[in-house]
């Protein structure tokens, strides 16, 4: 079939990222070896996972780790080791931690050597905070950059959880250049990226910052492998999140997805335990690691959920028939060869074990009629209608049937008990809703509606959330229905709303006195419902080829805006076919005219550029990118250099995709799917791993 020899080149061609591996890994013995002797590693736990794909214990033992702790409030009983180093985000709370421990150790043992390594940089702050306690004398610090991270084959992590919230509602800006210094670490490794596309308004501040940072590497004359282009990736694509702020929010359909939604993924483990769940012989809750490792896993994990249990299915049965097989063996030669594959055979009896037990728990989930129910609401959304009676009665009893004090999927640790079948009510399942509403309706938003959601949100959770509803307001994930119809940003409208105005910033590249997560040019009164028809985003289930998959019926925005860019026909259809042919392409687009087979391998790599979707780009929030990067030693024309750049990088195998703000498990999987279809490799770059839980977790104000 011809996808699966589509497939086949994408795998050929995949960036070998354990280059990328190799780099970190040195970089971390190195560090290891400042301190002599045995010494303990103490990790914040927001790095574990992170470092635990880099280097394995096996490796820091070799390296004079005997104990590792995870960095918590108190004294850190080291015994006897000789050192200790701290590998820690630059965090001020945690710095004053590492101090009272070092003060606390220094009175017991005497001549420890305490080494501080920040990750992914050393800041000024943190140096201040340490000399202020005292103890800025007594050790090393350093940095450790572990800044662009790989998980999978095409799957990189830039470790920065929660940057969302710090670029548009903090004004924290400082996570765009740790970002960018970890795109110059890709640059250096695999060349210069021949090409910058984006859109969203950080994605012009990071574009800019890259372009910037590498004429700077040029002038210093210190860009050695970085100066020449990229034959790996033929360009990079950076998704501001605010660009596309539904998606995040819908209920994810992948395996992987829904493991997320009704689990959570921590650290790319998820923990199985409580009444019906699987527990060691010891009695403990059963770990799983969640990595292309497994080869369970790696089958099932971006297939929409509906068909995992046929295929789990089959898996069980053909591994009972490879089991069953050895009572056939007579030779010597033959019991040998099943002897050899006893731990593999073992190995994929535990995981379909594990994956099983997921799946039973997640198909209570799914068949539940709460889930059914909040399905239908977000499917009525998408498609442009206003909710029903009942399902407004549904939402009337999530504020009813509050569980403030519940468990939350991918927020607050691991799950003490196996999930139940009927998710509960927590306050960041409402305010999905809440958002998702806003949102698709813009300006049909009723006021009565939204001051008695209003009013319901803060009698079921707490008048703190008054600030929390005002955080989604400043970062348009939800507008009064004043603000929807004018098109600007506002604070909620209620009287009891605090009021937090951010200061006017000049972001300097943007030109602009605030970052927006609204368009600037918008001709729509609903922007999305254009969105929808002009990026063909609604499918149907039926339609099993396109990247809607993911969602039973519904692409992502964010991938539609790729597709764009590599002229994917699933972007638009015939005008002889369509009602909406005033919404696509202008006819002078010869590629537009006719829709291409599905299969076809013109799609493969970026293309034209953003030519032609200028109808689509006014109603996205933020600016447009298209850069080229020249070579320093080019010589001849700017225009004929950007020509020769973008042929060159045509050729390249690979496209890296940069989502600023985070990505969920269904977008890599959308992506991933494009790659078979295109033959073509498709590298995700995300600031964060998350779901809609993730996405709001950081808006929300806690008690206490």
């Amino acid at each position: 079939m011809q996808l699966s020899e589509s497939s086949a080149r994408a795998a050929d061609n995949a960036p070998r990222l354990m280059e990328l591996k190799e780099l970190l890994r040195s970089e971390l013995i190195a560090i290891l070896a400042t301190v002599r002797g045995s010494k303990a590693l103490v990790l914040d736990k927001e790095l574990s996972g992170a470092l635990s794909a880099v280097v394995d214990f096996d490796v820091l033992k070799e390296h004079g780790v005997e104990k590792i702790f995870l960095l918590e409030a108190g004294p850190l009983n080291a015994g006897e080791l000789k050192g200790v180093i701290y590998l820690v985000q630059p965090h001020v709370q945690k710095m004053k931690m590492i101090a009272e421990q070092i003060r606390a150790g220094s009175q017991g043992e005497a001549g420890r050597e305490h080494s501080v390594q920040l990750v992914p940089r050393r800041t000024l702050l943190c140096e201040r905070v340490l000399e202020e306690e005292g103890v800025l004398g007594d050790i090393v610090l350093g940095e450790y950059g572990m800044d662009a991270v790989p998980l999978e084959v095409d799957l990189v992590s830039l470790e920065q959880p929660g940057l969302f919230k710090q670029l548009y509602l903090d004004g924290d800006f400082s996570g765009i250049q740790y970002v960018a210094r970890a795109l110059m670490r890709l640059q250096s490794v695999y060349g210069m990226f021949p090409r910058i596309l984006g859109k969203g308004d950080f994605a012009h501040v990071l574009a800019h910052s890259l372009t910037r940072m590498r004429h700077e590497l040029a002038l210093s004359g210190a860009a050695g492998d970085g100066a020449a282009i990229s034959s790996t990736f033929d360009s990079v694509v950076i998704i501001d999140r605010a660009v596309d702020l539904v998606t995040p929010l819908l209920t994810q359909l992948t395996y992987e997805g829904l493991v997320s939604e009704v689990y959570g993924i921590a650290n790319g483990t998820v923990t199985l335990g409580g009444e019906g769940g699987e527990t060691t012989s010891a009695g403990r809750r059963k770990r799983v690691v969640l990595n292309s490792s497994d080869a369970v896993y790696g089958e099932i994990r971006d297939m929409n959920f509906g068909g995992v249990g046929s295929l789990l299915s089959q898996m069980t049965r053909q591994l009972q028939s490879t089991y069953e097989s050895r009572h056939k063996a007579k030779t010597v030669q033959e019991i040998r060869s099943f002897v050899g594959r006893l731990g593999g055979l073992q190995a994929e009896h535990h995981s379909l074990k594990a994956h099983v037990s997921l799946a039973e728990t997640i198909l209570r989930r799914t068949q539940s009629d709460d889930f059914t129910a909040l399905l239908d609401l977000e499917q009525t959304l998408v498609g442009g209608s206003d909710l029903n009676r009942e399902q407004f009665a549904f939402v009337d009893r999530l504020f009813a049937l509050a569980d403030p004090l519940a468990h939350v999927p991918g927020i607050d640790g691991e799950a003490r008990d196996t999930p139940l079948a009927t998710a509960p009510n927590t306050l960041h399942k409402v305010l999905r809703v809440l958002c998702l509403y806003s949102l698709w309706r813009g300006p049909s938003f009723k006021q009565k509606t939204y001051d008695a959601w209003y009013d319901e949100v803060v009698a079921a959770f707490g008048h703190c959330h008054t600030i929390t509803l005002n955080n989604l307001c400043r970062v348009g994930l939800l507008a009064p229905p004043s603000a929807a119809k004018s098109g600007t940003p506002a604070a909620t409208r209620r009287d009891t709303a605090a009021t937090l105005d951010k200061p006017q910033q000049d972001v300097g590249l943007l030109g602009l006195a605030e970052p927006s997560t609204l368009p600037r040019a918008s001709v729509h009164s609903n922007r999305l419902s254009f969105l929808r028809k002009a990026l063909n985003l609604l499918t149907g289930e039926e339609d099993a080829d396109d990247v809607s998959y993911v969602y039973s019926g519904y692409a992502p925005i964010s991938v539609r805006l790729l597709q764009c860019l590599v002229h994917d026909p699933a972007v638009y259809t015939p005008a002889s076919s369509s009602r909406y042919a005033s919404l696509l392409r202008p006819l002078g687009d010869s590629w537009a005219r006719t829709a291409a087979p599905r299969d076809s391998q013109g799609a493969g790599g970026v293309k034209g550029g953003w030519s032609g979707w200028d109808d689509v780009l006014a109603e996205l929030p933020g600016m447009t990118v298209d850069l080229t990067q020249v070579p320093q030693d080019s010589g001849g024309s700017a225009a004929a250099s950007d020509e020769m750049v973008r042929r060159l990088g045509e050729k390249a195998p690979a496209t890296l995709v940069v989502f600023l703000g985070g990505s969920t498990s269904t977008e890599v999987a959308a992506l991933r799917r494009l790659s078979q279809q295109h033959g073509h490799r498709y590298v995700v770059a995300t600031t964060q791993m998350l779901n809609g839980n993730a996405l709001l977790d950081p808006l929300v104000q806690h008690k206490g």
